[in-house]
C-alpha cells in the first residue's frame, strides 16, 4: 500500500537531543506496529460495539476509522523517517505548526498514554476476577504495576523484547480465533449447520432510522479506543537503529493489519453471535466475546486460554504506555513545556523521572479503583470505563492533529525547493489520505456529541452514572485540551498564527546512516534473486 523508500541526497546533519540510545532493532519496531493493532479495546469493547449498533454498524465504525489511522500512519511515518527525532507528537506540530500546537498535542499524548496505563491495569484486575472472583480486583492492579515499571526502568531494549514476545502471543491468537470462529460459522463443531447470516439480525441495531445512526455514532469512541497505539511507531523512531529501513517497514503493512485483525475479528464475531447476547452487553472486562465465543465452539478450556491473551494484551498496551508516556513527557521538558526535571535520562538512556510520574498517577487511579470497590466491589470495571472514555477522543484528537502537521510539513518541504522523491519515505495519496482523516474527524465528533446527547426514549433516567462513565471526553478531554491550545497561544510570542513555510526547519535532527547502515539498504534495493529473497520481499512490503 505504499510507495518504495527512496535515497536521500543529504543525511549528514547531527541528531537532535540525542540524550536516548537509538537500540531498537527492525524486527522490534515491526512487531510493535503489528501487535499494536491488537489491544484490549479490540479484545475487551468490541463486544459492547456489536451489541450497541450490530454486527454492520460495528463494521461500519471500525472501517471508517481504519481509513483514518491509515492516513495518520502513513503521514507519521514520512515524517518520522526524515526527521526521527525524540517525541514526534510534541515535536512535529512545533517544528511545523506552531508552539501552542505542540504543547497542546504533546500532553494530550501524554495524557491519553498515562490514562492508558490505569486503565489497562484496571482491565486486568478484572480479567483476574475471571480465575479468582473471591480477590479484590484492585490488589491486582498493584500487583501487575511493579514488573512493567521495572522493565520500562532497565533499558530501551528490556521494553522492547517484552513488546516483542507479547505481540507474538497476541498475533497467534488472534489469527487462531479467526481461524476457529470461521470454522465453527460453517458448521464444525456443533449440529446447526451453516449459520450464514442468521445472527445478523438485526444487522443493524435501532428502532429507527434515526436511532440507528446515532448508535452507529456512539460506537465510534470503542473503535478509536481500540485503534489506538498503531502510531507508536513515530515515537520509536527516535530510538530506532535504523529508522530509514525499520520506520517504513513498520509503516507498509498498516493497511493490510486494520483488514485482517481488525475487520477479520469483528466480522467474526457478529457472524457467531447475534447482538442481542447477553455476552456482548456485560460491562465485565472478562464477559469478552472473544473469551466466550471458544466456549460457543465447544472448546472449553479455550476460554481460560483467551482470558490469558486478553491480559497479555492489556499487558502489551501497559507496557507500550509506559514508554509512550515518559518519551513524551521528557520531550516536553525538554522543550520547555515541563518541569526540566523530567528532561534527566540515566547512562542507560532512560527517563527514569518520567516513567514514575505515570507510575504515580496509575497508583493513584488504583486507589480511586479502591475506594469505587468499596461501595459495589466493581470499581476497576468503573474506572476502566471512565478513563477508555476521556482516552477515545484524546486518540482522535492526536490523530487529527498529526494529519493537519503532515499536510504543512509537505507543503512547506515543496515551498522550499526541496524535491519529494529526496524523502526516505513518501506516504501514499497525499494529500488526499490527510483530507480523509480531517474530515473523517470532524464529523465523527459531530456524530458522537450528537449521539451522547439524543434520549429517543425521552428515559428520565438517560443521564446515569454509565453515562458519564461512557461519556467523560465531553466533560473532562474537550475543556482540558481547549484550555491547553488557547492559554499556550495567548502565552507565546507568534500567538495563533502558524510558522511560515520558508522558516521550517527540515535539518535539525535529520537522519544520518553509518556506512553498515547505508549497506543494509542498498541491499534492500536490489532485485530478488530467488524463491527465498522474494518470500522476504513479499513479507517485507506487507508486514
Amino acid at each position: 500500500m505504499s510507495k518504495d523508500t527512496k535515497d536521500p541526497t543529504v543525511l549528514h546533519t547531527a541528531p537532535e537531543g540525542g540524550q536516548l540510545q537509538r537500540k531498537l532493532q527492525a524486527r522490534h519496531l515491526e512487531m510493535i506496529a503489528i501487535g499494536g493493532t491488537i489491544g484490549t479495546g479490540l479484545l475487551l469493547r468490541s463486544g459492547g460495539a456489536i451489541a450497541k449498533s450490530g454486527p454492520i454498524g460495528a463494521l461500519i465504525c471500525f472501517a471508517i476509522v481504519g481509513l483514518q489511522v491509515f492516513g495518520v500512519a502513513s503521514g507519521i511515518g514520512e515524517m518520522a523517517t526524515l526527521l526521527p527525532v525524540e517525541g514526534a507528537f510534541s515535536a512535529m506540530p512545533t517544528r511545523f505548526v506552531n508552539k501552542a500546537m505542540g504543547f497542546f498535542n504533546g500532553w494530550n499524548y501524554w495524557l491519553l498514554w498515562a490514562l492508558t496505563f490505569p486503565a489497562e491495569m484496571s482491565a486486568i484486575a478484572v480479567l483476574m476476577a475471571f480465575w479468582f472472583p473471591d480477590v479484590k480486583s484492585w490488589i491486582w492492579s498493584f500487583v501487575y504495576i511493579i514488573p512493567f515499571v521495572g522493565v520500562n526502568l532497565i533499558a530501551v531494549t528490556g521494553f522492547a523484547e517484552v513488546e516483542f514476545v507479547l505481540c507474538i502471543v497476541k498475533i497467534i491468537a488472534i489469527v487462531l480465533f479467526i481461524i476457529v470462529g470461521t470454522l465453527y460459522w460453517f458448521g464444525v463443531g456443533h449440529s446447526g449447520g451453516f449459520l450464514g447470516f442468521r445472527n445478523w439480525s438485526p444487522a443493524i441495531v435501532g428502532t429507527d432510522g434515526l436511532d440507528s445512526f446515532l448508535r452507529i455514532g456512539g460506537t465510534f469512541t470503542t473503535a478509536f479506543f481500540s485503534y489506538g497505539g498503531t502510531e507508536l511507531v513515530g515515537l520509536t523512531a527516535g530510538e530506532a537503529a535504523n529508522p530509514r529501513k525499520s520506520v517504513p517497514r513498520a509503516i507498509n503493512g498498516t493497511f493490510w493489519r486494520i483488514i485482517i485483525f481488525y475487520i477479520g475479528a469483528i466480522f467474526v464475531v457478529g457472524l457467531i453471535l447475534p447482538p442481542d447476547s447477553p455476552i456482548l452487553t456485560q460491562k465485565s472486562a472478562s464477559m469478552s466475546p472473544f473469551v466466550y465465543a471458544y466456549k460457543a465452539v465447544g472448546i472449553s478450556f479455550a476460554s481460560h486460554m483467551m482470558n490469558f491473551v486478553i491480559i497479555v494484551a492489556a499487558s502489551s498496551a501497559a507496557n507500550s504506555s509506559l514508554y509512550a508516556c515518559s518519551r513524551t513527557l521528557m520531550r516536553l521538558a525538554e522543550e520547555g513545556s515541563a518541569p526540566s526535571m523530567f528532561a534527566r535520562v540515566n547512562a542507560k538512556g532512560i527517563p527514569v523521572n518520567s516513567v514514575m510520574a505515570v507510575t504515580v498517577i496509575s497508583v493513584i487511579s488504583v486507589a480511586g479503583a479502591y475506594i469505587a470497590d468499596l461501595a459495589d466491589g466493581k470499581g476497576s470495571a468503573k474506572v476502566f470505563d471512565w478513563l477508555s472514555g476521556v482516552i477515545s477522543y484524546g486518540i482522535m484528537v492526536n490523530w487529527m492533529a498529526m494529519s493537519f502537521t503532515h499536510l504543512r510539513f509537505r507543503h512547506g518541504y515543496v515551498a522550499q525547493g526541496r524535491k519529494i522523491e529526496d524523502l526516505p519515505y513518501i506516504a501514499p495519496f497525499f494529500p488526499y489520505a490527510d483530507y480523509v482523516a480531517l474530515t473523517i474527524g470532524a464529523f465523527v465528533t459531530a456524530f458522537i456529541f450528537v449521539s451522547a446527547f439524543y434520549n429517543s426514549t425521552n428515559d428520565p433516567e438517560f443521564y446515569n452514572t454509565q453515562w458519564f462513565l461512557d461519556n467523560s471526553w465531553i466533560y473532562f478531554t474537550i475543556p482540558l485540551l481547549i484550555a491547553c491550545y488557547v492559554v499556550k497561544a495567548a502565552t507565546s510570542p507568534n500567538g495563533f498564527g502558524f510558522i511560515p513555510y520558508d522558516q521550517m526547519d527540515f535539518e535539525t535532527g535529520k537522519l544520518i546512516e553509518t556506512a553498515e547502515e547505508i549497506a543494509e539498504n542498498e541491499a534492500l534495493k536490489q532485485k530478488p534473486r530467488n524463491g527465498q529473497e522474494w518470500a522476504k520481499r513479499i513479507w517485507f512490503k506487507l508486514f
